[in-house]
């Protein structure tokens, strides 16, 4: 390995500080968080009972979801029993319950979990996952999953088919003839749908005109891998043209409260997520996140939760879209234009580039291909294969230049021999010898510079990827998760108990790849010894992350090598060499292509 690449890898690191040091979190902030998590001591309390999925059940409230405390005026609608409603579309199925008025269980019927069952987006529940909550006039803390609302819609199931639209309606009836509906629309081919919220005298019961309206539960985690599940998962809220979000990695709990006009807030997992967004303006948002335990083990816990302040409009109906759905562009891009930018393209500070590069280039070519061809692994080969020829000149600059620097070896050793005991006149000399070569020592590691936003880009996108997702190819059997091949009896830090098929191969790949290159080090046995490494470090570090990642640069190292192959037996010796020494250079040219025909010649002895 040169010393171009070298710098190149320097600078790289170096980019890397400095955005460590301005995302780190200072002290204070740090000793802030301290303060605001409280460590939870115990795990949370068991689910109810599932429901069935040949025939709904009707779940009977305990006590204690009748809410035994005085309500005031709602105490009425504490009582009762329960209803279910189904709502299915192509792509979901919905069970509506009245106690809360909302859905309960909600199942992705177009998704599965690493098990083959259905993803599941919310546990099994006797309340609703959406609660309206509020202070009555009478002091009260009221929250609408703990009522039981009317049903208006007759029946207990509605079937949709794409393009068709129904609605489902539910009453809250309070004293005096104070009601408050919930109004939902459904779309046959959509994951959202729409919720209008009518208040009927009843806001003459609740305190100030304020209320919250909320998503309660935490969502289910569907991968395997819980560790990479848990990266991804969290709370988020969009302000104006801002995407903000709370992630916790510890154990404890945290509370984010914020004023203002919020547009939509929303919880998330790796691959899917649940959206609410007003059609009105709003006072705030508060956003909870609660980790018990180990979040990287099958046993942590991760919950959050969400809700949107309002105030009670003047024609007295409040308006929300609902999204309840996998991470996918289109979808998301039709309910609203930013909230695809809660997926993981890129380190924040190359958003500005990684998140028009995933939605304008990336997405409608994995969209196209993957109709076209319909596997994703070979998606990913012709997507490299792509890419490569996209930035052929950048690549080709580098290696022709680092080519022409092995050849200005010799003379620069010599300008070393020359001037040992003076470095001054040895770094003069040795910039007139590039100036006279037309050489740019930098020329290796610039192009690779901006080559890494590429990248760094594809590198994020492919672990949180939904297009990959469960998608196989030759052994691995999902591109968005790890392919082990090899399992080992015993665990190593931070490669695991196996080893991926696509990363032993990539890391081959890479050593290859600096041999081929001329980077062999023979003069410097660092280098030498750092071609080895760096791969090995690489195998450490890609091993756990998803297969299609390593697929990619897999088939982008390989074409390396043949690039790297075809510039080295071009380069023009003589040419290079002659504006320095036309005949020092020939001399040089013909001893080299004497070296390299002995030792074809050996080779074949051998």
């Amino acid at each position: 390995m040169d010393r171009n690449t070298v710098t190149g890898l320097l600078l790289i690191f170096l980019v890397f500080l400095v955005w460590i040091y301005y995302t780190t979190p200072t002290p204070e902030e740090m000793q802030r968080q301290a303060r605001e998590r409280a460590i939870q001591d115990s795990l949370r309390a068991s689910q109810t009972e599932q429901f069935d999925d040949r025939e709904l059940q009707e779940p009977e409230l305990t006590a204690t979801e009748q809410t035994a405390s005085a309500l005031g005026y709602f105490q009425v609608a504490a009582e009762g029993d329960t209803t279910l409603f189904s709502v299915q579309t192509p792509k979901y199925e919905a069970v509506f319950t009245n106690a809360g008025g909302g859905p309960a269980l909600i199942r992705l019927l177009e998704h599965q979990k690493y098990d083959g069952s259905i993803v599941q987006l919310i546990s099994d529940s006797s309340r609703s996952a959406y609660s309206l909550g509020f202070l009555s006039t009478q002091n009260y803390d009221i929250e609408t999953d703990r009522l039981l609302f009317r049903q208006v819609t007759p029946g207990n199931r509605m079937q949709l088919q794409e393009g068709e639209t129904a609605t489902l309606e539910y009453v809250l009836e309070v004293e005096d003839g104070k009601r408050l509906y919930f109004t939902y629309t459904f779309t046959g081919s959509q994951y959202d749908f729409n919720l209008d919220i009518r208040f009927s005298g009843i806001e003459e019961l609740i305190s100030g005109n304020v209320f919250d309206f909320a998503w309660v539960p935490s969502l289910v985690p569907t991968e395997q891998s819980r560790k990479s599940e848990s990266m991804y998962t969290g709370a988020y809220f969009r302000t104006g043209n801002t995407i903000s979000d709370l992630t916790l990695t510890d154990t404890g709990t945290e509370v984010e409260n914020h004023t203002g006009n919020i547009t939509w807030v929303a919880t998330k997992t790796k691959f899917f997520t649940q959206i609410v967004k007003a059609n009105q303006e709003t006072d705030g948002a508060i956003l909870r996140g609660t980790v018990i335990g180990d979040p990287n083990s099958e046993e942590g816990v991760l919950e959050y939760s969400v809700l949107l302040r309002n105030r009670i409009q003047p024609d007295m109906v409040s308006s929300f879209g609902l999204y309840a759905g996998p991470l996918e562009f289109r979808n998301l891009r039709d309910f609203d234009d930013k909230a695809y930018e809660m997926v993981d393209t890129g380190f924040g500070f190359m958003r500005w580039f990684s998140d028009p590069f995933v939605k304008y280039i990336i997405v409608p070519f994995f969209g196209f291909m993957g109709g076209l061809v319909g596997n994703y692994g070979l998606v990913i080969i012709i997507f490299g294969i792509a890419i490569k020829l996209v930035l052929y000149p950048l690549t080709k600059k580098s290696f022709e230049s680092m080519a022409a620097m092995r050849e200005l070896q010799p003379e620069m050793k010599a300008l070393q021999e020359k001037y040992k005991d003076n470095p001054q006149a040895q770094q003069q000399a040795t910039m007139k010898l590039f100036k006279k070569a037309k050489v740019n020592p930098l020329g290796g590691c610039l192009p690779n510079l901006l080559q890494m936003p590429v990248l760094i880009t594809l590198w994020r996108y492919f672990q949180n990827s939904i297009e990959i997702r469960q998608e196989s190819f030759l052994w691995a059997a999902d591109l968005s998760a790890p392919d082990p091949i090899i399992h080992l009896p015993f665990t190593i830090p931070f490669l695991g108990d196996f080893l991926s098929g696509f990363v032993l191969l990539m890391t081959v790949s890479m050593v290859v790849q600096m041999k081929i290159s001329g980077q062999s080090g023979a003069s410097n046995p660092q280098m030498k010894v750092f071609q080895y490494v760096l791969p090995v470090v690489l195998l450490f570090f890609f091993n756990t992350l998803s297969s299609g990642l390593s697929l990619y640069y897999l088939v982008y190292n390989v074409l390396s090598i043949g690039q790297q192959f075809m510039i080295n037996k071009r380069i023009d010796h003589v040419k290079l060499m002659g504006t320095v020494d036309k005949k020092k250079a020939k001399e040089m040219a013909r001893e080299q292509r004497l070296e390299a025909k002995k030792s074809q010649t050996d080779k074949k002895k051998k």
